[in-house]
């Protein structure tokens, strides 16, 4: 371990522990050595390997006027497990990367403040764009200069439903614990509300439960149901496509299946996973549960969707077969998308015991049981120490 400085008034790192010593932070710089303080500063420990202090670590986030937006919780939660193992993370938004470095906005657990701070290229970005429309803006941009300078960035983008079904169907021990899914089109929507019961509609890039349908043919006519808890009567199927592509073309969405899942008061539940990459693995970080109220389409807490205790369950939870199958959605991502570090899955039970994946998610909202909240801090951190290849053990809390 040891101590760099961060002078507030120049916003410039230095070091004093011996001139002719050659310590660098971030990617290619070289921390300038001062004999003693000379104004206000920041006394900031970083492991040291090979006279290299770090990690360094960007967490890139969806601008706002003279600021950002995100999920600011956990960006908290990691500079303080950061600070307690020696490292250091800094929230910026796309335009504030430049080859010079980063000037960004740094969290002081101490104060509980946040400051704008100035650093040199990062070690690792953390991809935390929350609104599709930024990625589309600027990651390319951001990857771009990331490869230049051989920054590796994870959670790349958000992922697309159809794009995510392809590849999960790939996995042999996955695709039997799929929902029959499709492309939407005319034709498809005719053969699946002949096949099945109920089918989902969902826009394949979307998040919160949000861009979610539920139909069911009702005779000669059909039902949909919004996350609003909206019911909509169609008298055919040329009308119903006709509303769904008022907002977007057809193929911008999914039809899938509506699995019947195991009732919990006779309500709708389903599973919350966490899950983060350990060396060769991913492995649980926890599990949450979601019960939908009478008559909800999603299970989504925004859309409604209530917090349960797996332990509140009628049945008792198949943990083993969970984690088999979440180390099988990481591996089969990690052979189609580029460095994944983390995501969450929605999951159903059926009846018989079944579980069905039903979706994956790239930028795992924030659980709001506190023992997960805090636990995936912990992992998201130790997955920024394996990637930029520092050492936790090294380290002092």
């Amino acid at each position: 371990m040891t101590e760099l400085y961060y002078e507030l008034a120049s916003q410039t790192w230095y070091q004093n522990v011996d001139q002719e010593e050659k310590v660098s932070l971030g990617k290619y710089f070289s921390v300038p050595y001062k004999s003693e303080h000379t104004s206000k500063h920041l006394t900031i420990p970083f492991l040291l390997k090979d006279s290299k202090a770090g990690p360094l670590v960007g967490i890139l986030a969806s601008p706002k006027k003279d600021g950002f937006v995100g999920n600011i919780g956990l960006f908290k939660r990691i500079q303080e497990n950061l600070q307690q193992h020696g490292g250091l993370s800094i929230v910026f938004t796309p335009k504030q990367l430049t080859e010079n470095g980063v000037d960004g906005f740094c969290y002081l657990p101490h104060h509980d403040h946040w400051i704008r701070m100035q650093i040199p290229l990062p070690d690792i970005i953390y991809n935390r764009l929350s609104r599709y429309e930024d990625e589309k803006l600027f990651l390319h941009n951001t990857e771009k200069l990331a490869s230049l300078y051989h920054i590796p960035v994870f959670n790349p983008h958000f992922f697309d439903k159809w794009e995510l079904y392809l590849q999960l169907q790939d996995n042999d021990q996955l695709v039997q614990h799929l929902p029959k899914t499709d492309l939407l089109t005319e034709d498809s929507l005719s053969v699946f509300l002949s096949t099945y019961k109920e089918v989902y509609i969902k826009k394949r890039k979307s998040k919160k439960g949000k861009g979610i349908y539920l139909i069911r043919r009702n005779g000669n006519t059909f039902l949909l149901r919004t996350t609003s808890t909206t019911t909509v009567l169609f008298p055919s199927l040329t009308k119903l496509a006709l509303f769904l592509q008022k907002e977007e073309a057809l193929d911008s969405y999914i039809i899938q299946e509506a699995i019947p899942t195991l009732p919990m008061k006779g309500k709708k539940f389903d599973y919350r996973i966490l899950a983060h990459a350990s060396h060769n693995r991913f492995t649980i970080t926890g599990v949450g549960v979601r019960l939908a109220k009478k008559q909800q389409v999603t299970t989504h807490v925004p859309s409604g969707g209530v917090i349960v205790s797996t332990d509140d369950l009628p049945v008792s939870t198949d943990l083993e077969t969970m984690a088999h199958l979440i180390n099988q959605c990481g591996k089969q991502l990690t052979s189609f998308y580029d460095d994944i570090g983390e995501f969450s899955a929605d999951v159903g039970l059926t009846r018989d015991g079944k579980l069905y994946i039903f979706e994956l998610n790239a930028k795992p909202m924030d659980f709001d049981e506190p023992a997960i909240k805090q636990q995936a801090a912990e992992n998201i951190t130790r997955v920024f120490y394996e990637r930029t290849e520092y050492s936790l053990q090294e380290s002092t809390p």
